[in-house]
């Protein structure tokens, strides 16, 4: 103990007045966790489609499931949820069936043309998806004031960087890059099928855990 002392003491007297031997304070968040979750409300559904080649499932995790995987998950066509729970990190996927064809939301609002859009028409249709509490936000979050600019401009930034437009492609390939593992083949071999409230706060510098008031 002694010895640590008399170190720490000639470090302290070898740097500048002013400076401190004391680990940097952490960083402020490059977003709030409200406004993360304005951006997931508004962006997550409750729905995804995943493996066609999937058949008929009861979804009861039963352990004979032909669709079970060694590992002791399973494969699913399709995800359901009483909340918005997934961000869907794919353009498009038509089973060409019953189950039918499923188009996110905020590729079909962002994107009505299917073609690129500029700063100013992303952050029209952004404010216009409207808002649902989604599941894993903490807390409850009203959007009466509307998407915040600072909000915008945070997902905008994560999306097309400088870039003064953005493609349906590029906005899809960004979304995948915020899952926890972004080298995923995906249900269908085309990466991250989805993302979850973590995933896509941790993303954009918020506190997925923190208590929002």
């Amino acid at each position: 103990a002694c010895v640590r002392v008399c170190v720490y003491m000639l470090l302290a007297a070898a740097i500048p007045l002013g400076l401190s031997l004391s680990p940097p304070a952490t960083s402020a968040s490059a977003l709030s966790t409200r406004d993360a979750c304005l951006l997931f409300g508004a962006l997550a559904e409750p729905l995804v489609h995943l493996d066609p080649e999937v058949g008929a499932c009861c979804h009861s995790a039963c352990s004979d499931c032909e669709w079970r995987l060694p590992d002791g998950g399973y494969r699913f066509d399709v995800l359901k949820a009483t909340k918005p729970k997934w961000v869907p990190c794919y353009l498009r996927r038509d089973f060409g069936d019953e189950r039918g064809c499923h188009e996110p939301r905020w590729a079909s609002a962002l994107f009505p043309g299917g073609g690129e859009v500029t700063r100013a028409q992303f952050g029209e249709a952004l404010a216009g998806l409207g808002f649902e509490m989604p599941m894993g936000p903490r807390g409850s979050v009203g959007a009466d004031g509307g998407m915040p600019e600072s909000a915008a401009d945070a997902l905008w930034a994560w999306l097309a960087g400088d870039g003064d437009a953005l493609t349906p492609e590029g906005a899809r390939t960004r979304l995948q890059a915020m899952a926890e593992d972004p080298q995923a083949e995906g249900a269908v071999g085309e990466g991250p099928d989805h993302l979850v409230w973590k995933e896509f706060a941790k993303a954009l510098g918020a506190k997925p855990f923190e208590m929002i008031v």
